[in-house]
């Protein structure tokens, strides 16, 4: 392999093996489809053939980079048997680290069980940080005795999203990116190398950006011209200077999205067979894309041992990173789907952490949804009601040590760890003289606090008085020290907007009702019943809220 002389951002690293590459991505799967509703059916079905991703992974909101990143990593050094006080370089490329400081690498050194003379740091990069963090471990190995070991860890993550109205533009972000994180092991060995090609156009520095405390902002035709001209362009000169392209057996590119891949193969004249994807499934999931997408192709190298890998990432800068390697089959590790999570960030990070609520029959999808908001905050959550229901909804919880009771009522003070502060009533399956003798039994057993919340959602009737009256009877039946609160909603109103399919003016027809109070989502409920369980509204007692005023002061 001749390599041209002029070459400046060409490079090669001599014994340096990449070992292996694992993956694993959230269990939670959005399948676009159904965003029919909220954006349209003509409009979903043309972003979904335009960009080729039909599904992805997305995180609850506390699972975070490190969690993915960390499942990756132990599946990986599990495989290999691993000495972890061989590893002495850990690199972390993320643009979501866990923490501004210290570096979330450090974090990942110890609780992977890396010895301490492991250097573990950050590099804020996406799109392109698979090739240009292999070629910086490549670097650092260089200088290091045979033998030494190294990971480089890539991922970014997408949360589920929580039924804010979106903006237009929302719908790219939000049908195209998933969640995913990724371990690569690498080691200084004799006999390998590692070629490799780099370029950064730092005028597009702005082409994707996030200032702090702000949404990320894209301008797609900058990073759609970047991809089909100087992706193309770096390619073929790469292939040229190191006289390559009979030598490869699979390209793996960043999964930007199927037009901009489909472009490049085309720019690069390459065998449609060779080009190995994942967004189909998986999306756009940043630096995590290009080990996913070796991952998720494992079943086309079964009758081969070793892979001659072209990969080429990126992105954000615009910058990007060209990588030729080998790659063992067998340690290419199929992607893992898992909701794994460190717990201390239930304490930091979930507003709810020190809240315990009861649900009670949760059989409709309302009273489903406020379960998984409050399961968003990191709160401790009990049910009672059909086990085969509830058992359901267990799996969808992030947090999973929610308590369930089925059947007998009279066995959930005899076996609760909890004692609870607030719970739950959905109307629509209760009549009022069924809450409150649940409710005072609750009570009477200890299940429920002092000081305990007892919420009601109900359907808006437009007169508040009988409801008023069930109230006041509800809480005479209680103790002084139990707060009654309601919140209701009209049922013709749970919708974002009405369902408009195939209308070209779908848009303007959403926009034209951006004050109507007819735009309600469940969403609002949920966001209610979260303030009224939090440590902010205590004092609140008798009240009935009326989502409907909710949403036209939020409008």
């Amino acid at each position: 392999m001749a390599e041209s002389e002029n070459s400046l951002t060409n490079g090669k690293y001599s014994n340096i093996k990449v070992t292996g590459v694992a993956s694993a991505v959230p269990s939670y799967v959005m399948d676009n489809m159904d965003y029919v509703d909220v954006f349209g059916k003509r409009r979903v079905t043309k972003q979904a053939k335009l960009t080729g991703v039909y599904r992805h992974h997305l995180s609850y909101r506390y699972q975070k980079v490190s969690d993915l990143c960390m499942s990756a990593a132990e599946n990986l050094l599990n495989h290999l048997q691993w000495n972890r006080e061989d590893v002495k370089i850990l690199i972390l490329c993320t643009q979501l680290a866990d923490y501004e400081i210290p570096s979330t690498a450090i974090d990942l050194a110890n609780r992977l069980g890396l010895g301490k003379d492991c250097m573990a740091y950050d590099i804020n990069l996406g799109c392109s940080s698979f090739d240009l963090g292999i070629q910086t471990i490549a670097g650092l190995l260089q200088s290091q005795p045979d033998g030494t070991k190294a990971l480089l860890l890539t991922g970014d993550i997408m949360n589920i999203p929580d039924g804010v109205m979106m903006k237009n533009e929302d719908i790219i972000n939000i049908m195209m990116f998933g969640s995913g994180g990724s371990a690569t092991a690498l080691e200084k060995q004799p006999g390998n190398e590692l070629l490799f090609r780099n370029f950064c156009d730092g005028s597009g520095w702005n082409a994707i950006v996030r200032f702090k405390r702000t949404e990320t902002m894209m301008q797609g035709n900058k990073v759609f011209e970047f991809a089909i001209n100087d992706v193309v362009d770096n390619m073929t000169a790469f292939f040229h200077d190191f006289n390559l392209k009979d030598d490869i057996d699979y390209y793996a590119f960043h999964q930007a999205q199927k037009l901009i891949l489909d472009t490049i193969a085309i720019g690069c004249e390459l065998p449609e067979d060779q080009v190995l994807t994942s967004y189909e499934e998986y999306g756009n999931t940043s630096g995590a894309s290009i080990p996913i997408t070796l991952c998720h192709n494992l079943d086309k190298f079964k009758n081969k041992d070793n892979l001659q890998i072209c990969s080429c990432g990126f992105g954000v800068g615009l910058s990007m990173g060209i990588s030729y390697f080998q790659l063992p089959v067998q340690n290419i590790l199929p992607v893992i789907v898992t909701d794994e999570h460190f717990d201390e960030h239930r304490l930091h990070n979930g507003e709810l952490y020190s809240r315990n609520v009861f649900l009670m029959n949760p059989k409709t999808s309302i009273t489903k949804l406020v379960a998984r908001e409050l399961d968003n905050q990191a709160c401790n959550l009990g049910f009672y009601g059909s086990k085969e229901i509830l058992k359901e909804m267990q799996s969808q919880l992030f947090w999973k040590d929610c308590e369930i009771f089925d059947d007998e009522l009279n066995l959930v003070a005899q076996n609760t760890s909890r004692t609870y502060d607030s719970v739950i009533f959905d109307m629509a399956v209760y009549d009022m003289d069924k809450v409150i003798e649940e409710a005072g039994f609750l009570k009477q057993q200890g299940v429920l606090s002092t000081n305990s919340s007892v919420i009601l959602i109900a359907e808006d009737k437009d007169d508040d008085t009988a409801l008023q009256s069930s109230m006041k009877l509800l809480s005479d039946s209680l103790t002084s020290d139990c707060r009654v609160n309601a919140v209701v909603y009209k049922m013709e109103s749970l919708n974002l907007f009405p369902k408009i399919l195939d209308s070209p003016e779908w848009l303007e027809k959403k926009i034209s009702m951006k004050n109507s109070s007819d735009m309600i989502r469940p969403f609002f409920i949920s966001k209610t019943i979260e303030k009224l369980v939090s440590m902010d509204l205590l004092a609140v007692n008798s009240t009935i809220v009326h989502i409907s005023d909710i949403i036209n002061e939020f409008m």
